[in-house]
């Protein structure tokens, strides 16, 4: 228990780091709060005066002062509760940005396996729910806890001027309220992280419904992702009862306590009172006094809910900022030619070997295909000179030097890159073809690739030609026209080294002939690496790699493989062009 309350207090301590940028706000937030708890004592203090005079006719000019200052009174206290509410809401706006800011730099950096081994709806959801619990967090909770425990001491230090052997009799009841928080806390922080998960669970399966709604629709998948969503859905509601369940046991538990404490305080003062030792207004004013307390002990029992989600929800949102990036430790950045050699390169995902002992040399500017069955290794051989996975063991050069000396903005600059999945932004054609460092290049250059992937045979026909908002991955694309525009985007970056990893798999044949034409002219003085299975691009490559389980199993052009009778020579009898992929 003691762990976890240091760990909560550095939780907190780290999310309320990220509200010092904004302090001055914040201070003024406080300042509105403190002010505003500061005149709780006031509407008893104004009513004593008015019962002591048994509300005397000859008294009226004092009744029309306490009027005045009621009203002067109240109107006071709504300036202050706009002031800090304003100013408490922007700085809490402002920290959420910097809180979903601060984990998309660390996600756009994380290395390939961080993403293959974690759900996408998971990671969104720290961006949506995750951030709006720690909202609760940077507000209602900091909010009610200056503001109401400034309140509770403001009526507390009136009681104890009232009468301080009164008021200590409700103090006894402190200890078991922090006892009912304390041991309500760590399951309630419990339930939120699970919470958390089944929401992620929740976006997950939208996600994939959404993104697979034609596979939905043609296999019938109705009631199979209605089942999952249920579940899911399902699990949200239960643990978000079991939060809610948790909070609502401790806020009647905490107000039995302080009932029980005034309902012995006013029996005490009843009891002075018929002594003589308070008057009828100090009575009045002890018992009103008494009962403003009870309601910002109410929701100080009730803001445990929200900060323990708060806390949970802040702890997940900086486990994704503190993610290892990729590891770039590398110094060298200079051009390269791109000669590339493989020696002795094993590749592991977990417990599964993908690439066994790989050793191959590639001379600057050869082009080389890589064939094989599916899961034969050839996507995860290309991954490995951009480094999108890290060498299990053996060595990689690019130029004689290994990969990992390279600064990785410095290695990659020199790739140009189309994977299998082809992957389009929610902009214009012009934006996913001069994307990300290419934004500044010339839009002649632009046209000039365009043409040459032969994306202009359809983009003129567009509504704003290139211009044109092409949806959500290029949903407003056909799966030809979205290979064409990633063909665009790797010609544009006129790399010495081109990866394309089955680049032309979605073309029809007519346009296959075009853009082949086009990488032919680009590929030439520069190292490409092409995973492919179509004869057109295998015929032209300077040499063929054939890849099985892993490992290389020949190495030739297609004239000498096709005459030692191997492996390449069985795959183009039994009908390469329609072999699957990876």
């Amino acid at each position: 228990m003691r762990q976890r309350t240091i760990a909560d207090r550095d939780i907190y301590r780290r999310l309320l780091g990220f509200v010092r940028p904004y302090w001055r706000q914040f201070a003024g937030a406080i300042a509105a709060m403190v002010a505003l708890a500061g005149t709780e004592w006031m509407l008893p203090a104004l009513l004593k005066p008015l019962i002591d005079k048994d509300f005397d006719i000859t008294q009226g000019t004092n009744a029309y002062a306490t009027g005045g200052l009621l009203i002067l009174l109240f109107a006071a206290r709504g300036v202050l509760n706009y002031l800090d509410m304003i100013a408490l809401q922007w700085v809490a706006q402002k920290t959420i940005a910097d809180l979903r800011m601060a984990m998309f730099k660390t996600l756009v950096r994380l290395p390939a396996n961080f993403f293959d081994g974690r759900a996408s709806g998971e990671l969104i959801s720290k961006f949506t729910f995750d951030v709006t619990q720690v909202a609760q967090a940077a507000t209602r909770v900091i909010e009610v806890l200056i503001k109401d425990s400034a309140i509770i001491t403001v009526l507390f230090g009136y009681l104890f001027y009232l009468n301080w052997k009164l008021t200590l009799v409700l103090m006894l009841f402190a200890a078991p309220i922090g006892i009912i928080v304390r041991r309500a806390s760590q399951r309630m922080r419990q339930m939120s992280r699970r919470l958390q998960e089944s929401v992620g669970a929740i976006n997950q399966v939208t996600e994939e419904a959404v993104r697979g709604h034609r596979e939905v629709k043609v296999f019938e998948g109705y009631d199979y992702e209605t089942g999952r969503f249920d579940r899911a859905i399902n699990d949200a509601r239960r643990f978000h009862m079991k939060v809610v369940g948790s909070s609502a046991t401790i806020v009647p538990l905490i107000q039995l306590c302080v009932a029980v404490g005034i309902s012995l305080m006013v029996v005490l003062a009843v009891q002075a009172a018929s002594d003589g030792i308070m008057t009828r207004g100090d009575f009045i004013a002890f018992v009103t006094a008494t009962a403003l307390v009870l309601p910002p002990t109410k929701r100080l029992a009730g803001v445990n809910e929200f900060l323990q989600r708060g806390l949970a929800a802040a702890d997940s949102i900086f486990a994704l900022a503190d993610a290892e990036p990729e590891v770039d430790e590398g110094r060298e950045d200079r051009p390269v030619t791109g000669a590339i050699r493989f020696e002795h390169v094993t590749l592991r995902y977990g417990e599964r070997t993908a690439l066994e002992d790989i050793c191959l040399d590639i001379t600057a500017g050869e082009t080389v295909a890589l064939v094989g069955r599916s899961g034969g290794g050839k996507t995860s051989l290309v991954n490995l000179v951009p480094r999108f996975y890290p060498l299990t063991s053996g060595r990689l050069l690019v130029d004689g030097v290994p990969v990992e000396n390279y600064r990785l903005a410095a290695l990659r600059r020199h790739i140009a890159y189309v994977g299998q999945h082809i992957v389009l932004f929610n902009g214009t054609l012009y934006d996913n073809i001069a994307y990300g460092a290419l934004r500044d290049v010339d839009r002649a250059d632009v046209e000039r690739v365009v043409a040459q992937a032969q994306v202009k045979a359809f983009a003129d026909s567009l509504p704003q030609g290139l211009d044109t908002l092409i949806g959500e991955n290029g949903v407003k694309l056909s799966g030809g026209q979205r290979q064409r525009v990633a063909i665009a985007r790797a010609l544009l970056k006129d790399a010495p080294i081109l990866i394309l990893d089955e680049a032309t798999a979605a073309l029809d044949n007519e346009a296959e002939r075009l853009v082949q034409e086009a990488l032919n002219t680009v590929r030439r003085g520069r190292t490409s690496l092409i995973v492919a299975h179509r004869l057109s691009t295998i015929e032209q490559a300077d040499s063929i790699v054939v890849l099985d389980h892993g490992r290389i199993v020949e190495r030739g052009t297609h004239r000498e493989l096709l005459a030692a009778g191997g492996a390449y020579a069985r795959l183009y009898s039994a009908g390469f062009e329609e072999l699957p992929t990876v």
